[in-house]
């Protein structure tokens, strides 16, 4: 046995880990600094959850014994008024109890911020019911969940295939090439039972992914008959029998009963909500009071969904269908491929 074959046979477990996978991706690579990756050598394992009922996850970082901070876990975790919406309400991340000298954050003179993986930890708070929307928080909050996403859905999920390089488009990277050379002795027969625990961790997604899109078809086609009968109401297909009780109702009755349905109800749905509202223009308004129906259908059963406008008859435009495709890399975590219109 060579030196090499000594060092490696001695040494425990897989070193740097989790931050050469990290590294290995363009998205994280850019956040780590050259003082970050030593710290990030301390880091131990990465776990993911969800908490039960609450559209929100949650990201923990385990780190060794090491010079850098106290904690032995720092996490994120994402709290959101409506995960399909991105709507957020706030990130809380943890405190990081740093050692003199020791912090990554900030200068060590002027107590400047500066440009480190570790900001990810820390707290942000996002009124979504704030009329005075702070963008550059927004932006903040958007970059963090993404960064979050990255190592829950990826790093995570497939760790090995990042730490290998095989996740990044099939290349081979510099360390893969380190560990196919025999020289690194028993650390390829670890590499390959962690291949094997990630091919049984792919599966599982898969079976639950597939589970997933049976319940969701079953739920669009119990959907479908109460859809119906909305749009016959709406459009006045089919009338509403019964006397209003509300008195305000009962003084507009007369002109209530000559006009059919229920006038400009997907206008009003719409100018209603607080995100839509800003994107309808003045303008937008006397050609929106002419939708008569609004659709959602799966993709053939893809990651994706398309979006059918129906407008009656208006001298705005022919079209009675208007129509937007949205293709996704993967719509539990909004990676958006294409849109089409």
């Amino acid at each position: 046995m060579d030196l090499g074959e000594d060092k490696a046979s001695k040494e425990k477990g897989v070193p740097n880990f989790w931050l050469t996978a990290m590294k290995n991706n363009s998205l994280l690579a850019q956040e780590i600094t050259k003082a970050d990756e030593e710290a990030l050598k301390y880091l131990i394992d990465i776990k993911s959850s969800r908490l039960v009922c609450c559209p929100e996850f949650k990201l923990e970082f385990f780190f060794g014994p090491n010079p850098y901070f106290k904690n032995y876990v720092l996490a994120k975790k994402f709290i959101m008024i409506d995960e399909v919406k991105l709507i957020f309400d706030e990130a809380i991340g943890s405190k990081i109890k740093w050692y003199p000298e020791k912090c990554l954050t900030r200068e060590c003179s002027t107590r400047k911020p500066k440009k480190s993986f570790f900001n990810f930890f820390k707290s942000l708070e996002f009124p979504f019911y704030d009329e005075s929307i702070d963008v550059k928080l927004l932006h903040q909050l958007e970059h963090d969940y993404e960064i979050g996403v990255t190592i829950k859905k990826e790093i995570v999920c497939h760790a090995i295939s990042w730490f290998c390089g095989d996740a990044t488009c099939g290349r081979r990277t510099k360390r893969k090439i380190e560990y196919d050379n025999p020289a690194a002795g028993n650390l390829v027969q670890k590499i390959e039972s962690l291949r094997k625990i990630e091919i049984e961790l792919n599966k599982l997604e898969a079976e639950f992914l597939e589970k997933r899109r049976k319940v969701e078809a079953n739920y669009v086609k119990l959907c479908q008959p109460l859809d119906t009968k909305r749009y016959d109401i709406v459009n006045g297909v089919n009338e509403v029998k019964g006397a209003p009780n509300d008195g305000a109702m009962v003084q507009s009755e007369d002109k209530a009963t000559k006009e059919k349905g229920v006038p400009d109800f997907w206008f009003i749905a719409m100018e209603s909500h607080h995100e839509l509202r800003q994107n309808i223009v003045r303008h937008d308004q006397g050609a929106l009071k002419y939708l008569t129906d609004i659709k959602w259908c799966r993709i053939n059963d893809s990651e994706g969904f398309k979006l059918e406008f129906t407008f009656g008859p208006n001298p705005y435009f022919k079209n009675s269908v208007l129509e937007k495709t949205y293709r996704m890399i993967d719509e539990t975590y909004i990676v958006l491929e294409e849109a089409i219109g």
